[in-house]
């Protein structure tokens, strides 16, 4: 019975169905140290899950993840509405009353549904706390938009307070919060729930111009060096090969050592492999699927740090102006 399973059994179930490659990027994108431990842990427990469980879980997952949506596009009563239309009046009860005991509704989702250029008529003045909590709160074109209209010295700072915003304490977010609501009362809508971090910077520098963000990483260089580093970690991985133009990744291979090649490409998925091979001599290509198939067994860390090497070429590549990246709306192409 899906009742008796936890949180963590359905995970892990899910995660068993995606395959190794797949279920490992999520994994290390989407969970904390601590998590993935625990999701780990309880995969041993899930030997004799049948077909029809893990369908069930599936089944469940998706409902919970399209009621969500509907609840940040629209609140409880657009969900409510859509749910039931497609799963009846009992089932989208069961689904919302799920949902209510796990996610809050998120702050500001008005602002969410709102032209950005009239949100900075809002909070343009706020101190750069303030309106790195409400930044963090938007989707990330939104904010993009905003941080792409601070003054440079404004963007840094903004930008640093939200990836360190879920360190922030619950009353500092839940007084700024309060404030931003007492001004903005038309037009928000109120709560506790944490956000920002790293990961929602990067979300956000990866709609923004190129211009701000070269500007906010020199500054960010200047004020914050490790957390710097460890928002550009994050904003390009070695599976994001694949949003390159072929020229920029023939500008690649031509850079990277074979063995560290076939070493990154053990461990990535075959979208990634397949557009690496179409950007290689047929000699070549053939020369580096034999390389990958009698590697024999080996460590992941050990494939990570050689995607990794190859990741701080791409980087260096563009650094020098020899390849872009596409970012915010931007075409990838060689310079």
């Amino acid at each position: 019975m899906l009742e008796d399973l936890s949180g963590e059994h359905k995970t892990a179930a899910i995660l068993m169905s995606l395959g190794t490659n797949l279920s490992s990027q999520v994994l290390k994108r989407g969970f904390s140290d601590l998590e993935i431990e625990r999701i780990t842990g309880v995969i041993t427990d899930l030997d004799n899950i049948s077909n029809e469980e893990t369908a069930a879980i599936l089944k469940e997952f998706f409902e919970l993840y399209q009621a969500r949506n509907y609840v940040l596009e629209g609140g409880l009563d657009y969900a409510r509405e859509l749910l039931e239309k497609t799963v009846g009046s009992a089932k989208s009860l069961e689904i919302l009353d799920k949902i209510t005991q796990n996610l809050r509704q998120v702050p500001f989702q008005k602002l969410r549904k709102s032209d950005p250029k009239q949100i900075i008529s809002f909070i343009r003045d706020e101190n750069p706390q303030t309106i790195a909590f409400v930044v963090a709160h938007l989707k990330p074109d939104q904010a993009a938009v905003i941080l792409s209209e601070l003054a440079p010295e404004e963007q840094a700072d903004v930008a640093r307070r939200v990836a360190i915003l879920d360190r922030t304490s619950p009353e500092v977010a839940q007084e700024i919060e309060q404030i931003i609501a007492r001004k903005l009362s038309a037009v928000i809508t109120s709560d506790d729930v944490a956000t920002g971090g790293v990961k929602s910077l990067v979300g956000i520098l990866n709609k923004v111009d190129r211009t701000t963000e070269k500007s906010i990483f020199e500054n960010l260089e200047k004020t914050d060096p490790g957390l710097a580093e460890e928002v550009r970690a994050m904003m390009f991985i070695f599976e994001d090969v694949v949003k390159l133009h072929d020229a920029s990744i023939q500008k690649v291979l031509r850079e990277v050592d074979t063995k560290e090649l076939a070493l990154a490409m053990r461990g990535a998925n075959e979208e990634v492999n397949n557009r690496i091979y179409k950007n290689m001599s047929k000699r070549a290509a053939g020369l580096l699927k034999e390389e990958i198939e009698y590697m024999g067994p080996v460590r992941l860390r050990e494939v990570e740090e050689a995607q990794q090497k190859i990741v701080n070429v791409i980087r260096k590549l563009e650094e020098s102006g020899e390849i872009v990246i596409s970012r915010g709306g931007e075409d990838a192409l060689i310079v």
